[in-house]
């Protein structure tokens, strides 16, 4: 039961960090234009557009396995 809050846990932060990602190179690029240029000028474009095509992918994916996570944790308990 522990094993399982520990890692959703740890899921929820890299969801945090999807989500300021996806925020960063998305939706908040007229606050954080410098970050934006800062990441093309090292990456390039097209590793750039890569991360951003990813970054909603990821985001979503992690929200998924924290809600499966988080309704598995009361039957767990139910279990136990």
């Amino acid at each position: 039961m522990e094993e399982h809050r520990s890692v959703l846990e740890r899921l929820q932060e890299l969801e945090g960090w999807a989500e300021y990602t996806v925020h960063a190179l998305h939706l908040n690029q007229r606050n954080e234009p410098v970050t934006r240029e800062m990441l093309e000028r090292i990456l390039g474009e097209r590793e750039l557009r890569e991360i951003r095509e990813l970054s909603w992918t990821l985001r979503e994916k992690l929200h998924l396995v924290n809600t499966q996570l988080e309704l598995s944790l009361p039957l767990q308990k139910a279990l136990v």
